[in-house]
């Protein structure tokens, strides 16, 4: 019998098939990779709430995106991807000279309120500037409501920023309206207006008395011909229905007497050379932030009867001369917008 022969395979074969294996194998999971990594729906993104909002991962540089797009497979909702509106953010007030500083609250409040700092520290004066209850020195002098003879502020305490060599009985007024004025010109001298110092605090019914009949004495002696009456209604202002009259307050009706006003400056004296001066612009300008006015304004003579006088300064608080401020009002249409004089 005729044996078989024996069929052997070929290694080079076996090699082949196994390499188509393996690259069909590459193939099919390249495809499975390909199909899983496709982007998921943008609509289950933007609901789940642990996702970043789109401003925090889109780029600085791209101002002109579109604010919104519209999810067609989802059912046409809108997917809301607008920026967040930026809160402007509140305007700090313009600094001082020096500011600013630590401030009490309300001192700092204000400064926001006005949008200008204080160039001093308030912590020893903000009780003075903005004390509590203000009513008291809102009281009004003048023609239509004097003083009597016996009237005298018990709280009349040293002027600290006086002229040198003026009269004892000029250096006095009252507390709280000194120690505000102690802030006012120490603010005053950090914008270059060191020199103004007061020539005229508190004066007494008998002090005013003195000054008012010498001058009526004066102008006698200037005007032979004059009547007694005429010496008077040329010295006195008297009538607020002639405004810019006289010179000096009767007895009684001098806003002095109260001690809650002062004259002040840079001069040799109390004269209208100081009207125009870059401190006394300062002055008007900024006497509110410290509870003064200026108390007789060019503008309103025909209300306080009274000339223009740059140098006289009434303290009534701050909340009433910033209001007095704002409105335009001297004291007499303050205190009657008020409904607290008729």
């Amino acid at each position: 019998m005729a044996s078989k022969k024996k069929t052997s395979v070929s290694p080079y074969l076996v090699l082949a098939c196994v390499m188509c294996a393996l690259a069909f194998g590459l193939l099919v999971s390249i495809f499975l990779l390909a199909s899983n990594s496709e982007p998921s729906n943008p609509s289950q993104e933007a609901s789940n709430p642990s996702s970043a909002p789109v401003w925090q991962t889109s780029s600085a540089t791209d101002t002109e995106e579109s604010t919104s797009s519209e999810d067609t497979s989802s059912g046409g909702n809108i997917i809301d991807v607008s920026f967040p509106e930026e809160s402007e953010p509140e305007k700090e007030p313009e600094p001082g000279v020096a500011g600013p500083f630590k401030q009490p609250d309300s001192a700092h409040a204000y400064e926001k309120k006005i949008g200008l700092c204080y160039s001093i520290s308030l912590e020893e004066y903000e009780q003075y500037i903005d004390p509590a209850d203000a009513s008291e020195y809102l009281l009004l002098v003048n023609a239509k409501h004097p003083l009597g003879k016996d009237y005298k502020p018990d709280d009349l305490i040293r002027i600290a920023d006086m002229r040198a060599g003026r009269p004892d009985y000029y250096s006095y007024l009252r507390e709280v309206p000194e120690k505000a004025l102690e802030a006012f010109l120490d603010e005053a001298a950090m914008y270059g207006h060191g020199d103004i110092k007061v020539s005229n605090g508190y004066r007494s019914y008998s002090v005013q008395s003195n000054l008012f009949y010498g001058y009526i004495d004066r102008e006698l002696s200037r005007h032979p011909g004059w009547t007694y009456q005429q010496a008077y209604d040329f010295v006195g202002f008297y009538d607020k229905n002639v405004p810019g009259s006289g010179y000096s307050a009767v007895p009684g009706m001098s806003e002095h007497q109260s001690g809650l006003c002062v004259d002040m400056h840079n001069q040799i004296d109390t004269d209208h050379t100081f009207d125009d001066t870059p401190a006394a612009r300062w002055l008007a300008e900024n006497c509110y932030r410290f509870g003064f006015v200026l108390r007789f304004p060019a503008e309103k003579e025909d209300i306080t009867g009274i000339q223009f006088e740059s140098w006289h300064f009434r303290y009534v608080g701050r909340t009433a001369a910033t209001e007095m401020h704002e409105l335009g009002m001297c004291l007499e249409e303050y205190l009657e917008y008020k409904g607290l004089v008729s």
